[in-house]
């Protein structure tokens, strides 16, 4: 790659009489980047003048870098390079679109059976990729009535390089998937478009999807994609299978793909069966931690969600349980009492979870959507039951469980998509070897960053966001405001409502639950 620099001239404002020189002037201030090419050399010589001269080279020199720095801020970096690469791609797309736009339907479909065959023939997908990018363009607009801008062109190229395209809200990273999502689809070893729920897998089964069975693609809809692999792995019975092995896994675009692989990545998903335990002993366990008092007979250690029984502690949950031991192996109690008190300090009502029709239901604390097939798994499920007086449903133990993470490297080529993905480039670097590609915006962005606001009271914080919204509204603009919890978007609609502010409230009551088409 040839690199051309401007780089601003040092004007000369000292007298042409010969000076002496001095190698104390040497300012080694230019560093190499991008692997041995130089900003500049450094300056070695400096005619020595009056000092008054001097110092007004000096303060040129200091406004010539500080203009310098400011000009060249996105050249120095990689992803101006790595995206200025990709507007190839978009020229090449763009310079077979009006054939492509030609084309008659029929015609139009007729491509994806070429691709196939050219590539029986021994072409590769970087040999198909331009024209296949403009067949679906052109594919989109007559379906759905939407045409991928240049910079979407360029978040599909990213997508099918196996990085992970950074694309600001609104910037349409739906469509953009159905660039990379055809074009790998062609080999027919299956496409996996990975979003954070059962909604949007649902919508854009059916929105995008028509885009796909326009082009001769066929389109399905899986809402358990990881327990559908752990059940495949327990079944000895090759006709209950439900995966395509011997290759099940092939390519993978993940929607908000920092939500999925960073901070739900760890979060195992299981498959428990049914264990020999008693029942009875959570609701007595129950009322056991109800007697027992923090500090005084259990310790709390938040960061590691654990609880520790104090020596008084100990007595009197034995006193109360009349037992001698509660570690003793012929009658253990330890484990219901401990997840007992698990459950009264750490799982909150309308927070972690929802009790609805009889049962207690996990609330995603990331997306406020209930995931009722979902349930925790050694015995706290059961201890949150008997906190609430709930029937307890049976116990369980683990027989297959996989996380996220583990989920995703098996794929043998990744990509994803989302707003905020370089503040965690360094880990997708160290778990995946995924590189983050910031994609431009196909308008400046305008939108304006405001610092974060900090209270000394929650009542504080949520009078203030009252306020705000109040004033937005006078302004008819469309506010949105995300919560942590149940709790706290009620509390805010309650205030909402006592200002007469109209609103509509989204969360996991189930008369809010379903919604979220109305946002």
């Amino acid at each position: 790659m040839s690199t051309v620099l401007n780089l601003v001239n040092l004007p000369n404002t000292c007298h042409p009489a010969p000076c002496s020189l001095s190698r104390s002037n040497t300012l080694p201030w230019t560093k190499p980047f991008l692997s041995g090419v130089f900003l500049a050399r450094p300056v070695t010589q400096i005619q020595r003048c009056d000092v008054v001269q001097r110092s007004r080279v000096s303060a040129s020199l200091l406004g010539n870098l500080g203009r310098l720095k400011r000009n060249l801020q996105d050249v120095t970096s990689m992803n101006y390079w790595v995206v200025r690469d990709y507007y190839r791609l978009v020229q090449s797309v763009n310079s077979v679109e009006r054939h492509i736009q030609s084309l008659s339907d029929e015609q139009l479909k007729a491509k994806t059976l070429e691709f196939r065959e050219r590539l029986a023939r021994g072409e590769s997908l970087a040999d198909l990729q331009a024209e296949a990018f403009a067949v679906v363009r052109e594919a989109a607009k007559r379906t759905i009535g939407m045409r991928h801008f240049d910079v979407q062109i360029i978040g599909g190229g990213v997508l099918h390089d196996g990085s992970i395209a950074e694309m600001k809200t609104g910037e349409g990273k739906t469509l953009v998937s159905t660039l990379a999502a055809y074009l790998n689809a062609l080999t027919g070893e299956g496409v996996h478009v990975v979003t954070v729920n059962d909604y949007l897998a649902q919508r854009d089964a059916e929105w995008m999807g028509r885009v796909h069975r326009f082009l001769g693609l066929s389109v399905g809809l899986i809402q358990e994609l990881g327990f559908d692999y752990l059940r495949d792995n327990l079944t000895s019975n090759s006709e209950q299978l439900v995966m395509r092995w011997p290759k099940p896994f092939h390519f993978a675009i993940v929607d908000e793909v920092d939500s999925v692989l960073i901070d739900e990545g760890r979060n195992p998903l299981l498959i428990s069966g049914e264990a020999n335990e008693n029942a009875a002993r959570y609701p007595v366990a129950a009322k056991v931690a109800e007697l027992l008092v923090k500090d005084s007979h259990y310790k709390v250690e938040l960061k590691e969600n654990s609880v520790e029984l104090t020596e008084e502690g100990i007595s009197l949950a034995e006193m109360a349980l009349e037992t001698g031991d509660l570690w003793d192996e012929n009658d253990p109690w330890a484990r219901f009492v401990m997840n007992a008190l698990k459950a009264k300090e750490f799982y909150k009502r309308d927070v972690q979870y929802i009790v609805r029709n009889g049962k207690a239901l996990i609330i995603n604390e990331l997306t406020g959507r209930v995931e009722e097939k979902r349930r925790w798994s050694e015995g706290v499920h059961q201890a949150v039951e008997a906190k609430e007086g709930l029937e307890i449903q049976a116990d369980s133990i683990v027989v297959a469980q996989i996380t996220y993470q583990s989920l995703f490297k098996l794929y043998p080529k990744l990509s994803g998509m989302t707003g905020t993905a370089k503040t965690e480039e360094k880990e997708f670097l160290k778990m995946f070897q995924i590189p983050v590609i910031e994609v431009p915006t196909n308008l400046s962005n305008i939108r304006i960053d405001l610092p974060i606001q900090a209270f000394a009271t929650a009542r504080g914080k949520w009078e203030y966001v009252r306020r705000e919204v109040e004033d937005m509204f006078g302004q008819g603009r469309p506010v949105l405001v995300g919560t942590t919890s149940v709790e706290n978007s009620e509390y805010l609609s309650a205030l909402l409502k006592e200002w007469g502010i109209p609103h509509n409230v989204l969360n996991a009551r189930p008369k809010h639950s379903n919604d979220i088409s109305q946002f």
